[in-house]
């Protein structure tokens, strides 16, 4: 199945945005992308003073974080070591300094297996602890190189959305698809790219960690093309082939629709529109732009059409995110007046001539 002959596409990759409530003094934290999970942001205590969520500026992580008053480590600490060793990449620097200037904060929370959240109002990002303690994180170079790439991937992900915000404000249904997988794409292109810039500098471990990955496989294509073609490097050819191999793992793309498929579900959910979503298509240069990198090289030059064209971007083979997409092209097509779906908006009115005017009945822009 392809989707892009007729489809739009929104932010991904992985976007992610947030709810916060207060229960009880308890601050809470509401995922779009899973809205049955709630999080309770004031952790249970820890033992070791850490009991509250705590948030740092990316001015202060460069600064340096000292650890509690106790002389324990702190997330802080760890963070800082982090963001440390990711802004000696030249790729990742004008990244941080973008989000420094918008006074965004980085926090570590037991997101339960989740990469990283975004909440673009509350300028919050939440890296997964892993149910690690401080002190634990700090010793385990494993997982503290795990925190380097979520961290590199959500700092792409901050420089896409001021430049590109949802794509569902803008773009049909079906091309948000396309869209969110070339995002998430990038995202995990740009950790590949900064990883080779600290391999070459003073930190190798970053990309043996990569290797070891679950894109390792991207890893391997990225070298092996650098192996043939060391120009690769600085003209983006490299980072085009990582790219490619991304759609080749079925497992990453499928995850990506699911992802991108349950935000258009809660998108419907939270409105009362005929349609919510943008008409626009997905275009050749809507598809390069998301490729720039900070130095404007954009590594998917030319490569728009293919990409538009290809099956192995735009195929969708799963059969349950087929299922999934149908439901929702039916659902902005139809008319549903009191849970009773109508292809007729005119029959609808006809049968229900006193909830015409209702806000239960939702209407896509291409009923009459």
């Amino acid at each position: 199945m392809s989707f892009t002959s007729d489809l739009d596409l929104k932010n991904d990759r992985p976007f992610y945005d947030f709810d916060f409530l207060t229960n009880d003094g308890a601050t809470l934290l509401k995922s779009k992308w899973a809205p049955k999970t709630t999080y309770d942001l004031v952790a249970e205590k820890m033992g070791d003073g850490h009991g509250k969520l705590d948030r740092w500026t990316i001015n202060d992580l460069l600064a340096g974080v000292r650890g509690s008053e106790k002389g324990l480590c702190s997330y802080g600490e760890v963070l800082s070591t982090c963001m440390g060793l990711i802004n000696q990449s030249a790729t990742a620097r004008p990244m941080i300094q973008e989000a420094m200037s918008q006074k965004w904060k980085i926090a570590l929370f037991d997101l339960k297996g989740g990469d990283y959240w975004i909440d673009v109002e509350e300028k919050l990002v939440l890296l997964d602890s892993n149910t690690l303690t401080p002190s634990a994180l700090d010793r385990s170079v494993y997982f503290k190189n795990m925190i380097i790439v979520t961290l590199i991937k959500a700092l792409r992900d901050i420089w896409q959305e001021k430049r590109h915000g949802g794509f569902d404000e803008n773009y049909k249904a079906e091309h948000v698809m396309t869209l969110e997988r070339v995002r998430a794409a990038d995202c995990d292109v740009l950790s590949l790219i900064v990883a080779w810039e600290l391999r070459s500098g003073s930190y190798g471990d970053l990309w043996r960690h990569l290797i070891g990955s679950e894109n390792g496989d991207m890893a391997m294509a990225f070298s092996s093309y650098l192996e043939r073609n060391p120009a690769g490097q600085f003209n983006g050819q490299a980072a085009a082939a990582a790219f490619r191999q991304w759609f080749r793992c079925e497992t990453r793309v499928n995850t990506c629709d699911h992802n991108t498929l349950e935000y258009l579900d809660d998108v419907m959910k939270e409105t009362q529109d005929q349609n919510p979503f943008g008409m626009k298509k997905a275009t050749p240069t809507g598809i390069e732009i998301l490729s720039c990198l900070p130095d404007r090289t954009a590594y998917l030059q030319g490569q728009g059409s293919e990409i538009l064209a290809d099956p192995l971007y735009c195929g969708m083979e799963d059969p349950i995110n087929q299922s999934h997409l149908f439901h929702i092209l039916y659902d902005l097509e139809a008319t549903i007046v009191e849970n009773v779906p109508f292809r007729d908006a005119r029959l609808a009115r006809r049968i229900f001539p006193s909830l015409e005017s209702s806000a239960t009945a939702r209407e896509s822009s291409k009923a009459e």
